[in-house]
């Protein structure tokens, strides 16, 4: 009797540490903390410490409690390893989660981004400034068009009656051929530029993007900028509050930095956007 007592204990010991394994090897994965981070000690030192307390509460139930209940209390603690074990296991994985479902949410809010900087920019080459709002925006993509030139050389030698030699008189003469559809162009006959201006994932499917335009003296140069932005928090908004703060607190070439996503600057001349390259690599495959 008293040697399957033990063999009890021992498989109850197998099953805490089967449970707390699977947590123990996602805590160690690149995916969910940094390697070398305080984070990625942390978590395996209290799993460790967590199968030791449960092996040495088996053994206590052994020695202290009375024979008749100790099989009420080898189950009880078998009932709370499994639940514990559970916790500690989704508790490794909200982070994966997290990670996975934000960075395809960032991907579409960022394509939505990358369609608004080039109207912009060819709103700008045409035009000479950037468009004030979506509505001016979606104007200019429905009417305007790029013009198709051709670029000639008629250079010339001519005599030059001063110097008594002759001059090379450079001229290029420039002639539209054509004109082409900014629409055409940009979105290859498609309409998803009058969907552009809406936030992906966000609770109010009209929510829209923030977008301001200004401008710059740069060496007595009047330059336009615009800026098109909006938080984390709106395409997160139904994610894990704890998890969101960390987000909106990050600081690395290998995640989008702060509050908000956003391209373009109001505070110097930029059209680049504040998301890491990996983005613009997934984009092209």
């Amino acid at each position: 009797m008293k040697h399957a007592k033990q063999k009890f204990n021992l498989v109850l010991s197998l099953i805490t540490a089967f449970l707390l394994l699977p947590a123990l090897v996602l805590a160690q994965d690149s995916n969910v903390v940094e390697k070398g981070s305080f984070e990625a000690l942390k978590t395996p030192i209290i799993l460790v410490v967590a199968l030791v307390v449960a092996i040495g509460l088996l053994f206590l139930i052994e020695k202290l409690i009375p024979r008749k209940v100790r099989p009420v209390f080898s189950i009880v603690f078998l009932l709370a390893s499994v639940f514990f074990g559970y916790k500690i296991y989704m508790s490794i994985m909200a982070p994966v989660k997290f990670k996975q479902i934000k960075t395809e949410r960032y991907a579409n809010v960022i394509d939505n981004l990358k369609d608004i900087r080039d109207s912009q920019l060819a709103h700008k080459t045409i035009t000479g400034d950037y468009a004030k709002d979506f509505s001016a925006l979606e104007r200019f993509i429905d009417t305007a068009q790029y013009a198709i030139v051709e670029k000639r050389d008629t250079s010339y030698i001519v005599f030059d009656k001063v110097y008594k030699i002759d001059k090379l008189q450079e001229e290029v003469i420039i002639d539209t051929l054509s004109f082409k559809p900014v629409r055409d162009s940009l979105f290859k006959g498609t309409d998803r530029y009058k969907k552009m201006k809406y936030v992906p994932h966000a609770k109010n499917d009209k929510e829209t993007f923030k977008m301001k335009v200004g401008s710059l003296i740069i060496n007595g140069y009047t330059a336009p900028v615009f800026k098109v932005s909006v938080d984390k928090d709106i395409i997160l908004h139904d994610l894990n509050k704890d998890l969101l703060r960390q987000e909106q607190r990050i600081v690395s070439v290998d995640e989008v930095d702060g509050k908000e996503i956003f391209v373009g600057s109001l505070e110097k001349v930029s059209d680049s956007g504040n998301w890491p390259t990996s983005y613009e690599i997934e984009d092209k495959k």
